[in-house]
Order: structure tokens, then sequence, then C-alpha cells
């Protein structure tokens, strides 16, 4: 009896601790999401959202997070809402398409990711050069400008061997231009009249982070979101492949005659094909299979679109303007310069391929 009532006193301590970890942050997403869900279903137009929660959601994060500040206590919470319920949300994101769709909307797609990941990569390394950056520097913006941010960021630049500076200007820039994105693109998209499928194409394409190609999808339709989250998750796919690549080009420039391979940087399997890439593709199948009743489909996509809000109003809270204030001036022009070119090439391929 005494060993069964101190296992229950160990799992009560851990339960605690794990609540007392997650909880703060995870009420403050939820408290943001909250009021944004209600605002998006209050402002309509014929029935329709006027404004998207993903929108109200990140704004009031921000602004949160840099007036008021975001607690410590509150940290742990954020990042567990970022990284793991926004990818929850994608993957249940999964059944409200079939396993045709995906292959339809990310076979299309693929050639013209593939020219923007490559057209990207040179064009930013060489423009950051000659601004007086780092090669480095210039191809770690080339890698989060054309595949997916943040993640591609960290996980190439162990493998070209990036100095810590070099890593967190970049995230810093590619951070400041996809936060922009999520304003313009649905901008530019409305004002040039694409529709849902082209908009969603070309936001899976050039917007960076996938988190922020979510929020830019959903700010435009709902359908917009879908496709972009196809072609984003093909993105994605590139990463792997893309780091070999790179690494092998510095390591074989970077060493002397003679002397012996440097250390290369290591690509686990999660990098080549992420677990919540493999979920979502899973929910399409069963979803395709008729395996999910509709009663289930009917819980799933509310829980998905709250997941998803939630998240994204930790990645507003988690956003800390003064600390992007301090990128200096030469990244933020090689960061714009990234941004434009991947928004203007992106338009045009998917305009020259006819798709949408």
């Amino acid at each position: 009896m005494d060993g069964v009532r101190t296992g229950e006193r160990a799992e009560t301590k851990i339960e605690r601790g794990v609540v007392g970890r997650y909880g703060p942050g995870l009420l403050l997403a939820l408290a943001i999401a909250g009021p944004a869900m209600f605002l998006q279903a209050q402002i309509t137009v014929s029935g329709k959202p006027l404004v998207s929660a993903v929108a109200i959601a990140i704004v009031l994060g921000i602004v949160v997070g840099n007036l008021i500040g975001l607690p410590e206590a509150c940290r742990p919470g954020t990042a567990f809402a970022v990284k793991r319920l926004l990818r929850a949300g994608i993957v249940l994101l999964g059944a409200q398409l079939s396993l045709a769709q995906v292959l339809h909307t990310g076979g299309r797609a693929v050639l013209v990711v593939a020219l923007c990941i490559v057209l990207a990569i040179l064009v930013v390394r060489l423009i950051s050069v000659r601004m007086g950056l780092s090669d480095r520097l210039g191809t770690l913006l080339g890698v989060g400008t054309s595949i997916c941010g943040v993640s591609a960021i960290v996980a190439t630049a162990p493998a070209i061997e990036a100095k810590q500076k070099e890593t967190l200007i970049a995230v810093a820039t590619i951070t400041v231009f996809g936060l922009l994105a999520v304003v313009v693109y649905p901008i530019l998209g409305r004002l040039l009249g694409v529709s849902d499928v082209f908009f969603g194409t070309w936001a899976g394409t050039a917007v960076n982070d996938t988190s922020q190609v979510l929020a830019t999808g959903l700010i435009y339709s709902e359908r917009a979101a879908q496709v972009a989250m196809v072609v984003k998750l093909t993105r994605n796919l590139f990463m792997a492949p893309v780091i070999v690549v790179l690494s092998s080009m510095y390591l074989a420039s970077a060493r002397p005659v003679g002397e012996a391979a440097p250390r290369r940087g290591g690509i686990s399997l999660g990098t080549m094909i992420p677990g919540f890439v493999l979920g979502f593709v899973a929910m399409t199948v069963l979803n395709s299979l008729g395996a999910l009743p509709q009663s289930v489909l009917d819980i799933l996509k509310p829980v998905s679109t709250w997941l998803i809000v939630v998240a994204l109003a930790g990645v507003g809270l988690e956003t800390d303007l003064t600390a992007l204030r301090a990128i200096g001036l030469r990244p933020v022009y090689a960061g714009l310069c990234a941004a434009t070119f991947m928004a203007a090439v992106s338009f045009i391929l998917i305009r020259l391929f006819g798709i949408g």
C-alpha cells in the first residue's frame, strides 16, 4: 500500500509540475485567442468574417508582449503553444483534405518551389555578400527565405559552421519580414484579385515560416490556407537535400589542399521529414479512405482552428520588437531584397505555370 501511495504522490507531483510549467503561458495565449475568435464572429459582412481571428490574435499578442511584457513564468507555455499546438493544429488540418487534393496541389507546385529555392539562395547570397555581409550569413538568409524560415536557418547553421551571431541575425531578419508578409500579402492578394488557389500557392511558396504561411493563408481565406499548407509542407521536404548540398559545398571550399575533411553537421530524420508533415499526410489518407466519420470531422475542424489561433497568439507574445531593432541596417536591407525577390519571382512563376 505504501508503494502505491508513493507512486500516486509522485504522479501528482509530476502533473502539478507540468501544469505549473506550461499552464500560465497557455492560459495567457488562450486569453488572447478567445477574444480573437469572438471578434471574428462579430465582425462580419454577409455572414462572412471581415477580420481573421489569426490576425487579431497575432496583433493582440504583439501588443501584450511588448507593452506589458511576457513574464518569465509564461515563456515555457507560449513556447509549447508555438511549437506543439501549432503542429497539432496542422496535423488536424489534414483531415479537411483528401490525398488526391494534396498530391494534385503539391505536385503542381513542386517545380515552382524548386526554382524559387535555387534562385533565392543564389541571388540572396550574392546580394548579401555585395552588401558586406559574410557568405555564411548570406547563405542563412537565403535558406531562411526560400525554404522554411527559422527552422531552415537553425538546421543549416551547424552544417556550414555559421557563428552564433550570424545565426541570431538571420533568425531576427527572417522573423521581421515573415511578420510583415502576414500583413502585406493578403492586402496585395485582394488588390490584385487573385484566386484562393493562386494566393495559397503564392503564400506557401514565398512566405517564410510555417506559422506565418498558415496565418497569411487564413487571413485570406480557409481554402487559401489549405493550399498554402500543402505547398509549404512540400517546400519543407526540400530542406534536407539543400542542407546536404550546401554543407558539401562549404566543406569543399573551406578545406585547404591536403587537409582532412572537417567535422560535418548532422541531419536527423526529424530534419528530413518532420513528424507533423507525416501526421498531416496520415490524416489526409484517413479522410480519403473514409475512416473518419462526419461527426469526428465536425469536431476536428474547430479543434484545429482553436489550436492554431492559440499557437499564433503565442507567436505574437514571443515577438520582441526591441530585439528586432538591434539587427542593423545591412541585414535588414538584405532581408528586404530577399523578401521582395521571393515574392516577385514566385508570383511570376505561378502565373507562367497557370496555377490557380
